[in-house]
């Protein structure tokens, strides 16, 4: 060995076996007295400590104390404050669990729930209050109000004893764990001072029990230490984890897998202080970060130590340009540097594309392979929480771990253990003293991230053979990769790879069956009273969105053949989910577990031939994330959140292209409004299992509001009655669009029967002319009819159409007529169209002269009445007579006809219509 390396082990050993004092130089804080109960951990019935001196406590109170858990046990016994005469009446105590509290005021006491898990090896400041006057009890965790109760408290006159870390002086109750500044006052302390006392500015004795007042201990340990060291690990800072020889990839992949980083620095002052930890940072079995107090602490004597770390001067900096050369990546950080941003050694770098990693020297830092072997300095988060997956546990507690810097290795919070048993890691129960599992020989021999392990004892009911365990520092929200490297949790199974073994995409099954779930029987609505989520005797309610994309109208053959997508919902009950997501589109059920599922079998009823929803490679099954409390399944290696059935519907959706039947009335055509129906059936039980939830259905259409013929008007859903079956049908108005029929049936009609009409303005001598072009205007109108009915369906009722038609051809009909019998009156031999029929001196032939007697006295009246009756009496029709009635009459009998034809389709149908 080189004397660089024998004189570097020299001072890592002096470091080490000096450390016992180095954490009190140069302080000048308060020293607290600390106790330590079971500090390695076991259970005993004879460790405590006693106040000695009797309590008695009337009225209102506030007890402090200062507690830091070791290891928890399913019941942690902090304090009992007890009565003399019978310790089980109304005590004043608190038990500590890993997830909850028990504190009792004098009796009235209960579990609540704390805001987060408690760790071990980190202080916490609680103080319980007793307002007896105000009926108020009250509890503070580092300064914070939980607990705030209305409790009526009864006078207390009991003389108690003051005992700490037992309950009834059973071994498995017994704390282990650290105690210190235990006051009780007889007064309600502000919650100020409950503040600062929990951040240490200042430390105020109690009246009714001191911490520096007399106790008695047995089998404690005491010691004294800074009062700032006590609040100094509640907010932890870093820890150092010293890697031992490793190539870069491998001390980087470790690294990661610790959750933490190393550093690449930047400055002269941070190489320096790299270096140190290899050099001067261990002084006798106690690790500090530089400039700080307080830290990990290990019993691990030097001479274990010392091995691990021989050739140590060579060391890791957290940066590399592989990728792009002269661009530093931070691998940890995801940042790039140029050269210049780093502490390099002068004319460095100067490997080229050879070198690309950082190696630390005193002056600089120096470019170099990567394949080399060098140590490295992790540095990760003091105090963070580790998880051992995998394991059936019942107690939440045995599933976590601390992590212990040096040696490297892993403390339960419970009796577990992992760390290195000569060259094999073995995950232990300290309790039992029993190897539970060992990790086979790995390239990277390190128990990080997702392995598989050698069992020695039963786990979750599997005698021996290898099993998957997960060691992971992710937290809550994140994703263990298997090389232990944590990503945000939203990536996991987000259908693109975030973990560089890209193990993130594996695993991704969302369903959990139970082991008696049959795919043939329909679930039923969960009933949330006695017994509890049982089945109920309920029909299961399945709701339906129906979005059609598009629409085709067939008149012709009376069908509506329409593309849409099918969306059933509905809840399992019987089943759980895995790791749901906002996203629904996420949350896609695979085709082999969908084959697994109950399905709702929907029947398409109006249609030509059988038809019914298929679940087949085109249906798309998912689960939506409705209800966000899930469950954390640690039993599983994999982070998995389970989230409940009854409260997260699944859904199955498909794409359909259908042609239903549908029965026009076409009565009021071309003005029409029509009503098709989308009959959906429940064809897999009857209505007692099974119902549409027609409140939770939806339909939307998609496509164009105008197609050629038709207008979309209201769609919507309704109850059907299916009788044995549940039905929905989903009804879809159509306004027909009668701008064709007005161009080609109404305006051409009307042109016509025009014509028709203008023909009894014709002069009454051209005969053939009126009545050949009336004969012509009917000949098309009948043409018009003829084309206009084969069009449309054969019913055997008329249609407005037939009406306007049937009408004009009438009409015509009529005007022939009129042309008929104005022809009979026309006198072709008396020479009366020599004279224009409408000028005024054409009442006779020409040179005949008509002359009137002269009417004399009052006898002219009489005379005139008698001649006005014999002219009516005597009256003859005559040409123009019949000219000007069938003119007069064939436009009343269109304007009424046209009255009463418009005015009735503007009432009743499409001609007006509003949405």
């Amino acid at each position: 060995m080189r004397c660089g390396s024998r004189l570097f082990l020299t001072s890592l050993a002096l470091a080490l076996l000096g450390h016992a004092t180095y954490s009190q130089k140069g302080s000048e804080d308060v020293q607290v007295r600390v106790i330590t109960l079971n500090g390695d951990g076991e259970q005993r019935g004879n460790t405590w400590a006693e106040y000695d001196a009797t309590v008695a406590v009337t009225g209102d109170y506030t007890l402090c104390l200062r507690f830091n858990i070791i290891v928890f046990r399913l019941l942690t016994a902090v304090i009992y404050i007890l009565d003399q005469k019978e310790y089980d009446l109304y005590p004043i105590s608190l038990d500590v669990y890993f997830e909850k509290i028990r504190p009792k005021y004098g009796g009235y006491g209960r579990f609540y729930a704390l805001p987060s898990n408690l760790a071990t090896n980190k202080w916490y400041y609680y103080c319980q209050v007793r307002n007896s006057t105000g009926g108020e009890g009250l509890v503070y965790l580092n300064g914070e109000l939980i607990v705030h109760e209305t409790v009526t408290f009864e006078t207390d006159e009991a003389v108690r004893d003051t005992i700490m870390g037992q309950d009834e002086f059973m071994p498995p109750y017994s704390m282990s764990g650290q105690l210190s500044q235990v006051n009780m006052w007889r007064r309600i302390l502000s919650p100020e001072e409950i503040l600062s006392l929990s951040r240490c500015e200042m430390d105020l004795e109690g009246d009714i029990i001191s911490w520096s007042g007399p106790w008695k201990q047995l089998n404690v340990e005491e010691t004294y230490v800074p009062l700032k060291e006590l609040c100094g690990s509640m907010s932890r800072g870093r820890q150092t984890v010293l890697l031992p020889l490793l190539r870069y990839r491998d001390a980087v992949q470790l690294c990661k897998g610790l959750g933490g980083y190393i550093d690449a620095p930047t400055t002269m002052e941070e190489v320096m202080q790299t270096l140190a930890y290899f050099q001067n940072m261990v002084e006798d079995n106690r690790w500090t970060e530089p400039g700080q107090e307080g830290g990990n602490t290990t019993s691990a004597p030097a001479k274990e130590i010392l091995p691990l770390f021989q050739g140590c001067e060579r060391q890791w900096g957290g940066a590399d340009d592989e990728a792009v050369e002269d661009v530093w990546h931070n691998p940890f950080t995801d940042v790039s540097v140029a050269p210049s941003g780093l502490a390099f050694r002068k004319h460095n770098p100067d490997g080229d594309k050879y070198q690309n990693c950082l190696l630390l020297r005193e002056k600089g830092l120096l470019d170099t392979d990567c394949k080399k072997h060098s140590c490295s300095a992790c540095h990760t988060t003091a105090g963070g929480t580790w998880t051992l997956r995998g394991t059936c546990e019942e107690e939440e507690r045995m599933y976590y771990f601390d992590l212990v810097a040096l040696p490297l290795s892993f403390r339960g919070y419970g009796e577990y253990r992992v760390e290195k048993v000569k060259a094999t890691w073995a995950w232990l129960n300290a309790m039992t003293n029993t190897t539970v599992a060992t990790l086979p020989p790995l390239t990277l021999n390190y128990p990080v991230g997702r392995l598989h392990w050698d069992l020695k004892e039963p786990v979750c009911g599997q005698e021996g053979g290898q099993r998957m365990l997960t060691l992971s520092a992710c937290v809550p929200g994140e994703f263990t990769c298997d090389d232990g490297s944590c990503i945000p949790f939203s990536k996991r199974c987000d259908l693109k790879f975030d973990c560089t073994d890209k193990t993130d995409e594996s695993f991704c099954d969302i369903v959990n069956f139970p082991d008696d779930y049959r795919s043939r029987l329909p679930p039923r609505p969960a009933s949330y009273f006695f017994p509890p989520f049982a089945a109920s005797d309920e029909s299961l309610p399945i709701s339906a969105a129906v979005s059609m994309d598009t629409l085709n109208i067939d008149t012709t053959t009376m069908l509506l053949s329409v593309s849409y997508n099918l969306r059933m919902t509905w809840l399992d009950n019987r089943l759980t989910y895995n790791n749901l997501k906002p996203l629904t589109r996420l949350n896609t059920v695979s085709q082999e577990q969908v084959e697994q599922l109950w399905r709702p079998q929907v029947g398409f009823i109006n249609t030509d031939d059988i038809q019914q929803t298929h679940v087949d490679e085109d249906a798309v099954t998912t689960v939506y994330r409705k209800d966000t409390q899930y469950t954390p399944d640690l039993a599983s290696p994999y982070e998995v959140e389970i989230y409940r059935g009854d409260t997260n519907p699944l859904s199955t959706s498909r794409k359909y292209f259908t042609i239903y039947t549908c029965n026009f009335d076409l009565v009021l055509y071309p003005f029409d409004i029509q009503e098709c129906y989308l009959r959906l059936q429940i064809i897999s039980a009857s209505s007692e299992y099974l119902i549409f939830n027609v409140t939770d259905s939806t339909v939307e259409y998609l496509g164009e509001k105008f197609l050629v013929e038709y207008g979309i008007g209201r769609i919507d859903l309704r109850n059907g009655e299916g009788g044995q079956y549940s039905e929905i049908h989903v009804r879809v108005e159509l306004i027909r669009r009668y701008g064709f029929a007005m161009l080609n049936i109404y305006i051409p009609s009307l042109t016509l029967l025009t014509i028709s009409y203008v023909t009894l303005y014709f002069r009454p001598s051209i005969f053939e002319v009126r009545v050949m072009t009336a004969l012509t205007a009917l000949l098309v109108l009948a043409t018009l009819f003829t084309q206009v009915s084969s069009s449309l369906p054969k019913t055997s009722y008329f249609k407005m159409v037939d009406i306007w038609l049937l009408f004009c051809i009438i009409l015509i009909f009529f005007i022939i007529i009129f042309h008929t019998v104005i022809d009979l009156h026309v006198d072709y031999d008396s020479g009366f169209f020599s004279h224009s029929p409408w000028t005024k001196d054409s009442s006779g032939p020409k040179g005949v002269t008509r002359v009137s007697p002269i009417a004399s006295g009052d006898g002219g009246n009489a005379k005139d009445f008698k001649g006005l009756y014999s002219k009516f009496v005597t009256f003859k029709p005559d040409l123009k007579f019949y000219i000007k009635a069938s003119r007069y009459t064939i436009f009343s009998i269109f304007l009424l006809f046209n009255t009463i034809y418009w005015g009735t389709l503007a009432r009743n149908s499409g001609l007006v219509y509003y949405y």
